[in-house]
């Protein structure tokens, strides 16, 4: 995918936070706000598939957010990417912690099935 990188456009999406049952807060992800980012680099990074009484497949990806990217994304976060929605896997990286040129790293997880 080397002619991909740093030509990659995602969608950032940050869900509201709304009371849910039994006085918990909960994400509102029909009302998410989003935010495109361009000049992203997605990398798969694995698959995992298991066959139980319920198939389900893990697919992981690595985000790589340009330098003074509009956004920092946090782990409470999702990333919409080629039609698919990501949930970040962790707590991302800091961005400030690597200096003004370094963008951020997150990793992305989709669980289907």
């Amino acid at each position: 995918m080397p002619y991909n990188i740093g030509r990659q456009t995602v969608t950032v999406l940050d869900a509201p936070l709304i009371d849910g049952s039994y006085n918990a807060k909960v994400r509102d992800w029909e009302h998410a706000d989003p935010t495109p980012v361009s000049g992203c680099t997605v990398d798969f990074t694995g698959t995992s598939e298991t066959r139980n009484a319920s198939d389900q497949t893990v697919t992981t990806a690595r985000l790589d957010l340009p330098a003074r990217a509009p956004i920092v994304v946090t782990e409470w976060m999702r990333v919409s990417w080629q039609g698919r929605t990501w949930e970040v896997d962790g707590v991302p990286s800091d961005p400030q912690a690597a200096g003004p040129l370094a963008g951020q790293v997150v990793n992305l997880r989709e669980v289907a099935g």
